[in-house]
């Protein structure tokens, strides 16, 4: 085994530079070098750090068992997951701007569960924690040796819930695009060109920027030989990447639909990754989200400096492209929710194990250390913190709509509310599970500055629609309750909807500052 000193300095070198110069290598000796380095199934190493990496995940995401909701997110995908269990087609009864991979996860998890409490699809969230840092581990065994496979795996699992809870703790897209984002790499690594390919798109199909780990995976296959006897060249190479990405897609845009797959996943999302909106707020936000997950995640920051200035001892040109196509996958749209900043974090991980394997072992101790303390502190966070703001009220208008509501009647929520859809078990009545879609209010932008706001193309028409084909027995009107910037989108505001309401609902009463409206029945003919 090897031990992060001048020996573990030496090898760290040494398998560095033959990873970066195994262009030039024959196939064989390609396989050779890169050959699968996973640890071996029968051996107690493997046995004890997967135990490790477990144990740390659960006890660290215990919140999950404990708190309801950690953000909006989580509970429109299980809204969406509710309507394909019903039997409803997604995009079409239950959209968003993202692939379908996730809602279908959430839908799976409570089918085999029976319960739509999101600890459930939180047990999924974990188990993707943990394969997620058993690929580090193995990507980290390969290059630094056995104690660096367990400084990855132990550092990805701290550094993930070293954020705010509503980010760190929650189900979320990001969590379950890690595992297939990690594999494509450690795949290509192995030339493994086909399987990286399926890889990646199994990531996009979780979140679109997955797509972005194309650029360290192609940076791979460009390192292959093209006059090798047994024909393992670049283009060949490339070519099978790029078709193992493009098969999976291919195949699920048959399946769900690929006009409303495109639209929904690229098209529509004009809108919301429109640069129009940057301004000095988003340069501040961008500032302060970054500065913030920074601090949080020091100690695997603290060696990026280092790791740079020591690239060319330590050539590790694949861990740079990985992380740049992640920063630029963060930075896409000028959002900067804290979530998204989880993809940086298997890249970061790496580079961070790579400078503490040639360091000092009390400075490996250390690093190690402050990250497991950190970890603690926020997951104890966990139990208590709430996102920022206020946070909505749903509880009391849900249990009003469970007890007056029919199983099978359709409500319509108006403003950012999707807990109220998942914790009534109502079915929505238009696909629009936010009113962002029609509004073109995504969040992350000053509240009350309409300026930016793009709805999404075609919204309004597809939204009266489905109001026509579903009508609702409830409304709900969070603008006056003032949730998530609600208040500055009067249902007065909007002519169609308002006739809506005004033609075929009365007001019923006020819950939590939420207005309830019920359709009333048609006037006889006569």
């Amino acid at each position: 085994m090897v031990t992060p000193n001048k020996q573990g300095s030496s090898l760290a070198m040494d398998l560095a530079n033959q990873t970066e110069a195994s262009g030039g290598e024959s196939c064989a000796e390609q396989d050779r070098i890169g050959a699968p380095s996973l640890p071996n199934t029968r051996s107690k190493r493997f046995w004890a750090l997967l135990g490790i990496l477990i144990l740390a995940t659960v006890l660290l995401r215990m919140p999950g068992f404990f708190v309801e909701v950690f953000n909006s997110d989580e509970t429109f995908l299980a809204t969406q997951a509710e309507v394909i269990n019903e039997g409803g087609r997604l995009y079409e009864e239950a959209t968003d701007r993202k692939p379908p991979l996730v809602p279908y996860l959430y839908a799976g998890v409570f089918a085999v569960t029976g319960t739509t409490a999101l600890w459930s699809v939180r047990l999924l969230a974990m188990a993707a924690v943990v394969l997620t840092a058993m690929l580090l581990a193995a990507e980290a065994r390969r290059r630094y040796g056995e104690y660096a496979a367990w400084t990855a795996g132990l550092l990805f699992v701290f550094a993930s819930v070293a954020f705010a809870p509503q980010d760190g703790q929650a189900a979320n897209f990001e969590i379950f695009m890690l595992p297939p984002m990690t594999a494509a790499v450690l795949l290509a690594a192995r030339r493994r060109m086909f399987a990286a390919g399926v890889a990646i798109a199994i990531a996009t199909l979780a979140k679109q920027t997955g797509a972005a780990t194309l650029l360290p995976v192609i940076y791979l296959a460009w390192q292959a030989t093209e006059d090798d006897a047994i024909s393992c060249g670049r283009t060949r190479q490339i070519a099978e990447a790029l078709a193992g990405f493009a098969l999976p897609l291919a195949v699920v845009a048959l399946l769900i639909d690929p006009g409303d797959l495109l639209f929904w996943a690229v098209l529509g999302n004009g809108s919301y990754l429109g640069i129009g909106s940057a301004s000095l707020y988003v340069l501040g936000l961008f500032a302060v989200m970054t500065l913030a997950f920074l601090a949080c995640n020091l100690p695997i920051a603290w060696t990026l400096p280092r790791a740079w200035k020591e690239r060319r001892q330590y050539p590790e040109t694949v861990l740079w492209l990985w992380l740049a196509s992640a920063a630029v996958s963060v930075a896409v749209g000028f959002r900067f929710f804290g979530h998204y900043y989880l993809q940086l974090l298997p890249p970061l991980v790496l580079l961070c194990t790579g400078v503490l394997a040639r360091s000092p072992w009390k400075t490996l101790r250390t690093t190690v250390a402050a990250a497991a303390l950190i970890a603690v502190g926020f997951s104890v966070l966990g139990y208590v913190a709430r996102p920022w703001g206020d946070e909505p009220r749903y509880e009391e208008v849900s249990d009003y709509l469970d007890e007056h509501a029919a199983v099978d009647d359709r409500i319509f929520v108006w403003g950012h509310m999707p807990e109220i859809y998942w914790k009534s078990g109502k079915r929505p009545a238009s696909r629009f599970l936010s009113s962002g879609f029609l509004l073109g209010d995504w969040g992350s932008r000053p509240e009350g500055d309409l300026s930016t706001d793009i709805p999404t193309p075609g919204a309004w028409e597809m939204f009266m629609a489905d109001m026509a084909n579903h009508p609702p027995l409830y409304i709900l009107d969070t603008a006056p309750a003032g949730f998530r910037g609600s208040e500055y989108y009067p249902i007065a505001q909007f002519p169609e909807l308002k006739a809506i309401v005004d033609e075929r609902y009365k007001y019923v009463r006020t819950i939590d500052g939420i207005f309830i409206y019920k359709r009333q029945p048609l006037p006889l003919d006569g």
